[in-house]
C-alpha cells in the first residue's frame, strides 16, 4: 500500500511539472526522499528551498553532512533536477517530497 501510495504520488508530481526530466525526478524522489521527509532521518527538503547555484556549490563544496546515496551520473542527474526548479527558476518546485 505504501509503494502504491509513492508511485502515485511520483506519478501526480511529474504530471504537475511539465519539462522535468522524469528519471531525474525519480532519482531525486528516491534517492533525496529516502532521508528528507516527514520522519525521516533529515530534514524534508524540496527544489524551491534553494536558489540553483546554491545546489550547485552545496554539492560541489561536499557540504552534503552524509552519503547522499547517488554518485556520478545520478548525482549530476538530481542537481540539475533541483537547479530546473530551484526558488529562482521558471518552475520552482515546493512541495516534491511527501511530508
Amino acid at each position: 500500500m505504501k509503494k502504491r501510495l509513492i508511485a502515485c504520488m511520483a506519478l501526480a508530481v511529474l504530471v504537475a511539472l511539465p519539462g522535468v526530466s522524469a528519471a531525474s525526478q525519480a532519482l531525486f524522489l528516491q534517492k533525496c526522499g529516502a532521508c528528507h521527509k516527514k520522519g525521516g532521518t533529515a530534514a524534508p527538503i524540496n527544489p524551491a528551498d534553494k536558489a540553483g547555484q546554491v545546489w550547485e556549490k552545496y554539492f560541489e563544496r561536499g557540504r552534503h553532512p552524509g552519503d547522499p546515496g547517488a554518485s556520478g551520473g545520478d548525482l549530476k542527474a538530481i542537481i540539475d533536477y533541483l537547479k530546473a526548479h530551484a526558488a529562482d527558476s521558471d518552475q520552482p518546485a515546493a512541495a516534491v517530497i511527501p511530508k
